[in-house]
């Protein structure tokens, strides 16, 4: 059966001016969205220089 695999994840946040504040990479694609929410909070608390968007990119492998 035709399905989809997760295979890979990464994290960015963009400030308010639309610039990369980071990027993290491997992040484990499985991760929970609380799991992320919490690690984006701290992220912002590192920042600590105004409000970040974040976006979790996941890519997946079509299995057969």
């Amino acid at each position: 059966m035709t399905g989809f695999t997760n295979a890979s994840a990464n994290i960015r946040l963009i400030n308010e001016d639309r610039r990369s504040v980071c990027s993290i990479n491997n992040v484990n694609p499985d991760i929970n969205a609380q799991t992320a929410a919490a690690f984006v909070d701290a992220l912002k608390i590192i920042y600590n220089n105004g409000e970040c968007t974040a976006r979790l990119n996941i890519s997946q492998e079509i299995s057969q």
